[in-house]
């Protein structure tokens, strides 16, 4: 009874300092194990990839593989203007089945060697209507050019809720875009659906 009411045995305060170093070294020692982690999960899925280069061929030809890390993306190149309103178009029209036009691209290298060197965005044909493997985003852009009829198609879906008439259309497209919707650009598509979209 002679230390008081409520004090604290000197044993608890000093056991509080060590807890907290406890803490600290077994977040180390955790964040240390999944850094190991990682690292033998790379070592297999490398040892496995030599072991076996066409299953992984085959697994990248159907999209769902990409030897790269995630964080090679971080250093890829940026998207040019005519990819990014060609992705946006290809969604637009159905040939993207995906919410986001950009999670329909990654950045990959080709197999066999999967070499960084030769990384580049690549379409998934996983989240396609039309590709069987993956298909380099430049050679795409040149090789499926979007029709106009699909573009028409695509403004349509927007204005016919709305109620308008082909001449309001018509003029809708020459107000945004200076031009009659026959000669249309994918870049004036792309901006007379992103206004249709706001109204």
């Amino acid at each position: 009874m002679d230390r008081g009411f409520g004090s604290v045995q000197p044993k608890q305060r000093s056991s509080r300092k060590p807890a907290s170093q406890k803490l600290q070294k077994k977040q180390t020692d955790s964040q240390q194990r999944q850094a190991e982690i990682r690292e033998e999960i790379e070592n297999f899925l490398e040892q496995d990839r030599q072991k076996n280069p066409n299953q992984h061929t085959l697994a990248w030809l159907t999209g769902v593989y990409n030897p790269l890390s995630k964080g090679a993306e971080d250093n890829a190149r940026f998207l040019e203007a005519d990819e990014e309103e060609w992705l946006f178009l290809a969604k637009e029209v159905g040939w993207l089945q995906v919410e986001d036009e950009l999670d329909a691209i990654y950045f990959t290298a080709p197999p066999p060697n999967f070499d960084p060197a030769q990384a580049d965005w690549y379409i998934r044909p996983d989240l396609t209507t039309w590709l069987e493997e993956p298909q380099l985003l430049k050679e795409a852009i040149a090789k499926y050019p979007i029709p106009t009829y699909l573009m028409a198609a695509a403004i349509k879906r927007y204005t016919k809720p709305l109620g308008w008439d082909t001449k309001k259309v018509e003029t809708f497209i020459q107000e945004h875009t200076d031009r009659p919707s026959s000669d249309m650009t994918l870049a004036d598509c792309t901006a007379v659906l992103l206004e249709l979209q706001r109204l």
